[in-house]
């Protein structure tokens, strides 16, 4: 077989793969956006209808009846707010990993990822309890504090790894040109890490936006509850109500993909350049 055939013939192959790789990954979406769509008669009919007959939009209207603008407001509160304190905190330890030397340096990075290990409901009652000490319970910016410990030692790791990436000759021709260590890490550091930075930032925000249990336990008053909350209640002991609980997660889906799309060409290359070998 000549190389140019076998070559085609692995390019086509990949082709496939790929194409049927994108719909078992894009199937549960697909499905999740035609269900919205169906009458409750529809989505509980036998044999199973994949395409809507009579297309309706009872799902959004109930959804939207039920104040979901507030709920989704609340969520982009406390999901930006997380990225950004989980980002300020961050950075300057994982920079100080990747550029210094110091005593108990490795035990205090391994004593990092030890608080990923736990679960986060080992921690719900002593956060309920500080939180309410603090008088910050029930309040958004008590919710971003409890994300913090969860995602702030995430940030830590992988800003180190994107920082670690930069070779050090740039930071010391900064130094030569008469920068100090605040100047040079604001910029030339802080701009060549940037896409790692945006990665990161959409980990901490996506995680604040999808969690459940934390903002159903520290958010009691219904003003102030979050998405998952939302959509929770149209899940019961005895029925679910899947019309309305498929339109309300489109809409919660949105979000997360206008910041994947808009961010795409940062996340991309953050995952890249964090890939390095010390």
């Amino acid at each position: 077989m000549r190389r140019s055939t076998k070559k085609k013939i692995m390019k086509t192959v990949s082709y496939i793969m790929l194409i049927f790789m994108s719909v078992v990954i894009a199937f549960p979406f697909v499905w999740l956006v035609l269900t919205s769509f169906k009458t409750y008669q529809q989505i509980y009919s036998y044999p199973i209808i994949y395409l809507p007959k009579n297309w309706t939009l009872e799902h959004y209207q109930k959804v939207s009846s039920l104040d979901f603008k507030s709920y989704f407001l609340n969520s982009v509160v406390v999901g930006v707010g997380t990225m950004i304190f989980s980002l300020l905190i961050g950075i300057f330890p994982a920079y100080a990993f990747s550029r210094y030397s110091f005593r108990f340096k490795s035990e205090l990075l391994v004593s990092v990822l030890i608080f990923q290990m736990f679960p986060m409901v080992v921690f719900l009652v002593p956060m309920f309890k500080f939180l309410d000490w603090i008088k910050l319970l029930d309040t958004h910016i008590g919710l971003i504090l409890a994300y913090i410990p969860f995602t702030t030692p995430i940030t830590i790791v992988f800003l180190r790894s994107f920082f670690l990436s930069v070779p050090k000759s740039l930071e010391e021709a900064a130094l030569i040109d008469g920068c100090n260590r605040t100047k040079a890490f604001l910029r030339v550091i802080l701009p060549v890490t940037l896409p790692g930075i945006a990665a990161v930032g959409v980990y901490a925000f996506l995680f604040a936006w999808s969690e459940l249990l934390y903002s159903m336990s520290l958010l009691t008053s219904k003003k102030l509850q979050t998405i998952p909350t939302f959509l929770s209640v149209f899940v019961g002991q005895y029925q679910t109500r899947w019309g309305p609980l498929f339109a309300g997660s489109v809409f919660a889906t949105l979000p997360p993909l206008v910041v994947f799309i808009l961010l795409q060409r940062y996340f991309i290359s953050g995952l890249v350049s964090g890939a390095v070998k010390e």
